[in-house]
């Protein structure tokens, strides 16, 4: 494996090393209202893309705010839409082969001489979640750092978070990319001056992130090329 000098690999967290599946979630808990696909992915769009969800990966709502506000967008009974709400951390799960290769960059970076390799992640997710997520998957200890939204009041894309990110982890955006599933996350790192990869598919992982690697290395041979 080929890594230039002083990098940054910034990791998102859902749907690149934790599966998020907001769909499955309410075929599960609200089944009479997901007969198909379809209105399944619009209750899903309407529900974890709402202001209120926004909120909750903020750390601006709490799991009761947020389980009231989901429960008028849903048309569904509060206790139930709380249960989904709670019942979110244990579906979180690690992807494997994500983990695995993050693991595996944490192990060659351990075995140089110079440690120029960092890795951290940057995402948004809720407090309760982070505190089950942290306590619960010792791959967390394969991060050098990160930020999660709630502990910061502030979510991706909105650029303060990645100020906030620059400052406490102590990246230089042109050493720094970003690997991310929502394309509006990847252009916010980009114009900053990340370099912002999409994940459409967390499969897509292992091959994006060689190939980014090997780039990075390219470039950096280059603009120290004597």
């Amino acid at each position: 494996m080929t890594v230039p000098p002083s990098l940054n690999l910034v990791f998102d967290l859902g749907q690149v090393m934790i599966r998020w599946e907001p769909v499955a979630l309410l075929k599960r808990f609200i089944p009479h209202r997901c007969g198909t696909d379809e209105p399944a992915h619009q209750l899903a769009e309407a529900c974890f893309r709402s202001p209120a969800w926004s909120a909750f990966d903020a750390g601006l709502l709490d799991t009761d705010g947020v389980a009231q506000a989901l429960a008028t967008i849903l048309q569904e009974p509060e206790r139930l839409v709380r249960a989904m709400v709670v019942d979110i951390a244990h579906a979180l799960l690690p992807i494997a082969n994500s983990v695995a290769l993050l693991q595996q960059l944490h192990l060659w970076r351990n075995a140089q001489t110079q440690q120029s390799l960092r890795l951290f992640y940057l995402s948004n997710m809720p407090e309760p979640y982070a505190a089950h997520l942290t306590a619960t998957h010792d791959f967390f200890n394969c991060f050098d750092g990160g930020v999660f939204s709630a502990r910061v009041k502030r979510a991706k894309p909105d650029p303060a978070i990645y100020a906030h990110a620059e400052e406490v982890l102590e990246l230089i955006p042109a050493q720094t990319i970003f690997f991310d599933d929502h394309l509006p996350n990847v252009k916010a790192a980009t114009d900053r001056g990340w370099q912002g990869v999409h994940v459409p598919d967390p499969d897509h992982l292992q091959t994006l992130l060689p190939g980014w690697l090997t780039a990075s290395s390219r470039v950096w041979a280059a603009h120290n090329r004597p």
